[in-house]
């Protein structure tokens, strides 16, 4: 978990649970349902109850029968050279989220199964093999750092199963036209907020920055997205070399404590970053940065916590509010209690599992769109895959409920909003801005990136899969 501590978090979500439950209401917190809708369409005959006959489920599309909808997630199992283990805190999210819609107001009449799939970093058109072959109605949560790997086949007229994905790191598949991002944290337009931030507080430290790319294509491309938007903000890279998979770390840190960079940009496996802190510090032990930003990838209780004290002092910046602030928002209390209601102890808190619950809301409300569910024409029966991608195509004011700030899915434009967390004796505590429950959402945050334009025209179209 993102450093609460595990009697907190019982305390905070289970000892409510309990007195709701005495008082015959299990739902906390308290969240108000979506209208209920009388359908306009005449009331079915009423099924003989009394026949021995079996009533079977009629099924509509693959992956849908009139009461229930099987999704899968697709994510890249533990890496530790690569990721930490996020697939974890991803599938438990999606999970959450399904067990929430299936307790509560269930999606379009129907209840929801997940089933895992792990792309294992190198095997994602395996994956996506796998569930254009199989029973599935759409892909939730997903995130594969090789997501643009079998994209045709997703996108063929045999495939094409909704895709709401909880991070991307292609921009083909971002631009691909079946696929919507809650809040993309990559794109041609990004949120470069965190960078201006640094730039202000640190301004010398800004002018000598440093980053490290492993050799992985994907990684290689976000790493220069990053580059080019802290750019625009007032930053100067002077050391950012590319290292192999199996190093050690000690040749790279010395290399870079005689670049002279003063602060550190990071944007990998944050395992790696606490290998490579401790190879700076077998080097150097003298050497301190003035500052290390870590992206989103430190903020998970197994990093801070096997990191110990080299990762003090580290930041990340958020698009939502810390998960120490979730009294502060109703949205990041209900992934937490039904996060806990649905793993207990095993549960898992991030930054990916909260884009992960977010993506889950987003395909929700594409699926309420296609029914029709606040209108008199509700139907049910008329979902389709088809139905669910035209409608997310209209979603362009969406902030999750409000978990982070206004996004335009359809158009794949983020929120400018974001939150500096720093890891301060062990516990991640709000640098920016200063008063709890406040994000920074100045316009002025986004930057539209010159170095993919044009990416998203390499990958074919549904009507040109091949």
């Amino acid at each position: 978990m993102a450093n609460i501590s595990r009697s907190k978090l019982l305390v905070l979500l289970v000892v409510p649970l309990l007195v709701a439950s005495a008082c015959s209401d299990p739902i906390f917190p308290a969240v108000s349902p979506p209208p209920t809708v009388t359908p306009v369409a005449p009331t079915p005959t009423p099924i003989d109850t009394t026949s021995s006959e079996p009533v079977e489920e009629t099924v509509t599309e693959p992956g849908l029968t009139n009461d229930t909808m099987r999704i899968a997630v697709i994510a890249d199992g533990e890496n530790l050279s690569i990721n930490d283990g996020e697939s974890e805190s991803i599938w438990q999210a999606v999970e959450a989220w399904a067990n929430a819609v299936n307790q509560t107001t269930k999606l379009a009449g129907r209840t929801i199964e997940v089933e895992r799939i792990d792309s294992a970093v190198s095997r994602h058109t395996e994956a996506i093999e796998q569930v254009c072959n199989g029973d599935y109605f759409a892909l939730i949560g997903s995130a594969s750092i090789n997501d643009s790997e079998g994209l045709s086949l997703l996108l063929s007229p045999d495939c094409g199963l909704p895709d709401f994905p909880a991070f991307i790191y292609s921009d083909q598949r971002l631009n691909s036209e079946i696929t919507f991002v809650s809040n993309p944290a990559y794109s041609q337009i990004t949120n470069a907020g965190w960078a201006a931030y640094f730039s202000r507080v640190n301004p010398n430290a800004v002018e000598r920055a440093a980053t490290l790319f492993p050799e992985l294509s994907p990684l290689v491309l976000g790493g220069n997205q990053t580059i080019e938007a802290a750019t625009a903000m007032g930053y100067r890279f002077i050391h950012s070399p590319i290292y192999n998979f199996e190093t050690d770390f000690l040749t790279e840190a010395e290399s870079l404590i005689e670049s002279g960079g003063r602060s550190l940009t990071w944007r990998n496996s944050a395992t790696q970053l606490a290998s490579f802190l401790q190879a700076i510090n077998e080097v150097d032990p003298e050497f301190q940065f003035d500052f290390i930003d870590c992206g989103q990838n430190c903020y998970n209780s197994k990093w801070s916590t096997a990191a110990e004290g080299l990762g003090e002092g580290v930041s990340v910046w958020l698009p939502h509010l810390p998960i120490e602030e979730a009294e502060l928002s109703d949205e990041l209390l209900r992934y937490l209690f039904y996060l806990l209601s649905t793993h207990g102890s095993e549960g898992t808190t991030s930054a990916a599992g909260v884009a992960a619950w977010s993506a889950g809301l987003l395909f929700e409300e594409a699926v309420a769109r296609a029914v029709g569910l606040d209108s008199a024409a509700y139907d049910p029966d008329s979902l389709t895959r088809e139905t669910v991608i035209e409608a997310a195509k209209t979603i362009n004011f969406w902030d999750a409920n409000g978990l982070h700030g206004v996004s335009n899915p359809s158009e794949r434009i983020p929120s400018p909003c974001f939150v500096v967390v720093t890891l301060l004796d062990g516990v991640w505590k709000r640098s920016y801005p200063s008063r709890p429950g406040e994000l920074d959402c100045e316009e002025s945050n986004l930057v539209t990136l010159a170095a993919l334009q044009g990416l998203a025209q390499e990958e074919p179209s549904r009507e040109n899969p091949e």
